[in-house]
């Protein structure tokens, strides 16, 4: 699974990344032509009168989620579990993760503060500190 995960997604969400994650998960659903379910541009069809086509999207669905849990930590999957869709577990992960203005200042204050070269090549110093 650790294989899988980093073939597909380079950051893993960890709670104080929302920002860099949704953007690289965005474009990798985005590519796979499924954006639509988690944008509600492509909402379920109706369960009783389109059942094949139902299923079709719920396998769709299905996909995205899984996506979602094996791109973040696994202390934070059981949070997902009340939801039952891709778009649900999306909105649930902006509202708690995405920040203010306000809030991310404070955030990147206090990282760039505790940002120290350590062990770290220039490069992955610099590339720390542009992430931030």
């Amino acid at each position: 699974m650790s294989l899988e995960r980093s073939k597909h997604f380079l950051v893993r969400f960890t709670r104080k990344n929302y920002s860099a994650w949704a953007f690289q998960f965005q474009i990798f659903v985005k590519g796979k032509e499924l954006w639509g379910h988690i944008a509600g541009t492509n909402p379920a069809p109706d369960s009783e009168k389109e059942k094949e086509k139902y299923v079709k999207w719920e396998v769709k669905d299905a996909q995205i989620m899984s996506w979602i849990l094996r791109s973040m930590e696994h202390s934070m999957l059981l949070n997902l579990k009340p939801y039952k869709s891709s778009r649900e577990m999306w909105d649930y992960l902006k509202k708690v993760y995405n920040q203010s203005n306000t809030t991310r200042r404070f955030q990147l204050e206090l990282e760039l503060g505790q940002l120290s070269r350590g062990s770290m090549s220039i490069q992955e110093f610099y590339s720390s500190f542009v992430n931030l």
